[in-house]
């Protein structure tokens, strides 16, 4: 389900709740805080290292704003925590594999100067602290009477990773269209440039989605999610799975074989969510490459089969022929040497058998 979905739930539910009321808004306002941070932090990774004081001002002014939210976040009812001292958050960390693609675009040159100009004393706005109820380790929730939080704020983050996904496999394959039918076949510098440039906008929006699922994720660790759950169905996004799809960009590579898609587009329900005409072919033509090879599997297993019992026949055929051979045989070496290639060879026979009994035809 969908985070959309998930609230209605839990907004419909909450009425019934009167010692919390407004808990579910308020958690979503601090998820979307999250990602206001984040998108702050890549502004400041994307302001280049001589702004103009117009560009530093715009920058300050987001800090600002986003301070006066964070801090009105903060001016909670006491209710909502039953008195609890704020005395801790969580500051999340950006994962530099997924920052990549804001360093690139800009050509960062290393500068002696710092960005004291644009930081006050004070933190800054983007690596300020935001408590949520997965701030506090389940292993404390009872204690500190934040059960029911907790629930609320899990079943929300599942819906943010539901959501991160679902928007990360459209992204994925918006971009190998954009390389297909525009990057690669470009046939001026102008065309190139401009595809080059949707491609990094693709690439910025894929980052972003997955550091938002990579914070929903570690939240539902901390909320104590079933590490079963977190290993099956919520997995960790490794770069190399962010590439881009050849099935649409190279259709007729070698090594296909041998190819499957990331875990992601495997998830229970990933092909119901998805409404474009394109993803229907995406999934289609992938179908279509798994039931041929599957078909290929099957015939190889059939053919190992008889295999099989072709080699078991042949080292038969062999003992025959040294069996006929040593009774032809004039001499007693010879004579000998034959009887002992019969042996040999039904020994082979046998063994073979007995491996091969429970896998022939």
């Amino acid at each position: 389900p969908t985070m959309a979905e998930i609230r209605l739930t839990l907004t419909e539910s909450e009425t019934l709740d009167i010692e919390r009321p407004g808990s579910v808004p308020w958690i979503i306002q601090g998820i979307n805080l999250e990602d206001s941070q984040d998108g702050l932090r890549s502004d400041v990774h994307q302001l280049p290292y001589d702004a103009t004081a117009t560009q530093k001002a715009a920058l300050q002014e987001k800090r600002l704003k986003l301070a006066a939210r964070i801090t009105k976040f903060h001016e909670i009812p006491d209710q909502m925590i039953e008195g609890i001292e704020l005395d801790w958050g969580t500051v999340h960390v950006d994962d530099p594999r997924f920052c990549m693609t804001e360093a690139d675009e800009q050509a960062w040159e290393v500068s002696d100067k710092d960005d004291s100009e644009l930081i006050n004393e004070e933190i800054p706005a983007e690596d300020m602290v935001i408590w949520m109820p997965s701030s506090v380790t389940h292993d404390h929730t009872d204690v500190l009477g934040l059960a029911k939080l907790q629930e609320e704020e899990l079943a929300l983050r599942k819906g943010q990773a539901n959501d991160c996904l679902e928007n990360i496999r459209l992204a994925l394959g918006q971009k190998a269209v954009i390389y297909r039918q525009y990057f690669r076949i470009a046939d001026s510098v102008w065309t190139g440039t401009r595809s080059k440039q949707d491609t990094q906008r693709c690439s910025l929006k894929i980052e972003k989605l997955v550091r938002s699922y990579q914070r929903a994720r570690s939240a539902m660790k901390r909320l104590g999610m079933d590490q079963l759950d977190l290993e099956n169905i919520y997995q960790e996004i490794l770069p190399e799975q962010l590439t881009v799809n050849k099935d649409v960009t190279e259709e007729n590579r070698f090594g296909q074989g041998s190819d499957k898609l990331a875990w992601f587009w495997r998830v229970d329900g990933a092909h119901k969510s998805q409404q474009h005409a394109w993803m229907d072919e995406f999934y289609r033509v992938n179908w279509l490459k798994a039931k041929a090879r599957w078909r290929r599997w099957e015939e190889e297993l059939t053919l190992t089969r008889h295999e099989m019992q072709w080699t078991i026949s042949w080292f038969h055929r062999q003992k025959d022929q040294w069996i006929q051979r040593s009774m032809e045989a004039m001499k007693s070496g010879h004579q000998a040497y034959g009887h002992r290639q019969v042996l040999l060879w039904q020994m082979f026979a046998e063994d073979a058998e007995d491996k091969f009994k429970d896998h022939m035809l």
